[in-house]
């Protein structure tokens, strides 16, 4: 709101807020200094307090407190009104009181919790051993300081306590994420774990994670829940200390866990952030993408399951980025996706072994784009039979024809024309027939509220396009799911069911039509945790399919009952009578395996 912005500009001194960051010396009634935004050796920027503004004579940049941070940090003009707003004691009048004063409270918790867990490591006996862990890990004293590592106490309500003796409610602790709250009564959420403070953009405590420090712990990692101050989905770990870094490099490297992107940065490599437990999401993305950088590289680590999930990964970020550019997230079309394989190890071990290689490996990322086809093309025999060409087409022409960049697709079209032998032209065709469907374009695909239209035009539950993307990166679960073929409206969906059920490939055996259905459900599968149980979770959308396929044939037998001749009901009352017995069952089923996951679940936290 300009009345918001016109008080902060007021109380924000100028001279102050640049003279932190660039030197100044009085000159009359300005300041003087060398430039920040230009190599120059006589000062030719300026700052004048009583207009609240800034300027270069030299190279023409100018502005005010707010585009002050905006360039420099690469802030959003709402992030940079928010930051001086706070700096300058002012209470935006676009946020109720209340509600201000509440996140307040709740960041004053995390703070108190980052002190009690910062003693805990340093004075209790659990504490020295965690210490000797990190130690012995390779993480340098100064690190834990920078980064404010922790111990978590093996007590159930050590944490609980504290914070009640600092005066907060119960409902505060709760609502902060930091105690859990069950049938039991209330307990920390983080017990003999090392802590790991998790901090938004502008440096504050907003969450946690938790490193298991005991082998009979369920969960490796437990992070705060989703709270008022805390978006997994739009955080970034150490993005507070990677911002500077990652101006100056105009590029930032991204890799999935706390201790990845700490041994970067202690090794000096100072661009790095961590994704917490899942390549890239589109709020992340859109992070990044607002601070106006040129290149973003995914790290992948070299381990097994890390290479067999590179794939995936990759086809998931090319659908980000390509949902960007199409200007669904945002008006910006600057920042380039990158993937690096590291060919051994992860970047903790490779940081602290050789950080010039991993340098190097950076320097060498493959577009996004790139990096998908070569991982395809690997599957495939592409100098021998038509069909494996066919095939491999299948599968990458849909990547291509949802590329909004006319330039970049028309040369991976030449790449893909090299590859197969087959014409541009033709490719270009076929490009526009194999464009993904409408879900994967928008993301929506989680739960989509409209159904869409499957082959023979008939209409497909967004619950059965849901369930056929998961079984495409799981074909296991195929024969594991309590599922007929029947259930399935797609004759598509029910081809390639049947053939993951009696346990054929994924990636070959089918048809080149199915080849290519296979191919565009890969593309919308929803990406998951490392400690998400999927197999679980295919199972619960699995009987809620068929109990809603159920309930739609309950009702036909009815309709069909009432209006049946005398002589005819015996043979359809049966009918309704078995649809109904295994509709029960299928509930009961149903609600066992919901159960057993809420269990699950809360044995993680």
């Amino acid at each position: 709101m300009p009345g918001d912005f016109d008080l902060v500009k007021e109380r924000v001194d100028i001279v102050q807020l640049i003279g932190e960051r660039v030197p100044l010396r009085k000159a009359g009634r300005a300041y003087k200094g060398l430039c920040p935004f230009h190599a120059e050796k006589t000062p030719s920027f300026t700052v004048d307090p009583d207009r609240r503004t800034y300027k270069c004579f030299g190279c023409g940049e100018g502005g005010d407190a707010f585009t002050w941070l905006e360039k420099m940090d690469g802030l959003e003009p709402v992030e940079a009104l928010n930051q001086l707003a706070e700096r300058a004691g002012v209470e935006l009048s676009r946020r109720p009181p209340e509600a201000r004063e509440r996140e307040k409270r709740l960041q004053a918790a995390h703070d108190t919790a980052l002190f009690y867990f910062r003693q805990a490591l340093r004075g209790t006996d659990h504490g020295k051993a965690v210490a000797r862990y990190l130690e012995e890990r390779g993480i340098a004293s100064a690190s834990v300081e920078a980064f404010g590592l922790g111990y978590a106490p093996d007590l159930r309500d050590g944490l609980l306590a504290y914070l009640r003796k600092k005066g907060y409610a119960d409902e505060e602790v709760v609502a902060s994420g930091l105690v859990v709250s069950t049938d039991r009564g209330l307990f920390d959420r983080f017990r003999d774990r090392l802590t790991v403070p998790i901090r938004d953009a502008r440096g504050h405590v907003i969450a946690f994670g938790g490193r298991a420090m005991n082998a009979s712990q369920t969960a490796k990692y437990v992070n705060s829940p989703q709270t008022v101050l805390f978006n997994k989905s739009a955080t970034l770990y150490a993005l507070d200390a990677a911002r500077t870094g990652i101006r100056k490099a105009g590029e930032v490297v991204i890799v999935e866990g706390y201790f990845d992107a700490i041994a970067c940065h202690q090794a000096g490599i100072e661009n790095v952030v961590a994704s917490m437990g899942t390549a890239l999401t589109e709020e992340q993305y859109r992070v990044l993408d607002e601070m106006k950088i040129e290149r973003a590289v995914v790290a992948f680590d070299a381990d097994a399951a890390g290479q067999r999930s590179a794939e995936k990964r990759g086809r998931e970020l090319a659908r980000i980025a390509q949902r960007v550019r199409r200007g669904v997230l945002s008006t910006r079309t600057g920042l380039q996706l990158y993937v690096a394989t590291l060919v051994e190890g992860d970047p903790d071990d490779l940081a602290r072994s050789d950080p010039a290689r991993l340098r190097t490996m950076v320097a060498e990322a493959r577009p996004v784009l790139q990096f998908v086809i070569d991982e395809v093309a690997g599957r495939y025999d592409l100098g021998g039979s038509p069909d494996a060409r066919r095939r491999f087409l299948a599968e990458t022409l849909p990547l291509l024809a949802d590329e909004p960049d006319v330039i970049a697709r028309e040369l991976y079209l030449g790449t893909l024309s090299r590859l197969t032998g087959v014409d541009q032209e033709t490719l270009r065709a076929q490009a526009v027939s194999a464009r993904s469907p409408e879900p994967a374009r928008r993301g929506a695909l989680e739960r989509p509220e409209e159904p869409v239209r499957g082959a023979e035009g008939k209409q497909t539950t967004s619950a059965e396009r849901y369930l056929m993307a998961e079984l495409a990166q799981f074909p296991e679960e195929a024969a594991r799911i309590d599922l007929a073929p029947d259930d399935l409206q797609d004759p598509d969906h029910r081809a390639i069911f049947e053939h993951l059920r009696s346990g054929g490939r994924p990636n070959a055996d089918l048809p080149a039509h199915l080849a290519a259905t296979m191919a565009a459900l890969r593309a919308v599968a929803p990406e998951h945790e490392v400690t998400a149980d999927t197999g679980r979770a295919i199972e619960i959308t699995a009987l809620r399919l068929r109990e809603q396929n159920l309930r739609r044939r309950l009702g036909e037998a009815k309709a069909q009952l009432s209006r049946a001749a005398d002589g005819d009901v015996g043979g359809q009352d049966d009918e309704v009578a078995r649809v109904a017995d295994e509709l029960e069952r299928v509930m009961r089923s149903r609600e066992s395996a919901t159960v057993l996951r809420a269990s699950d679940d809360m044995e993680t936290e």
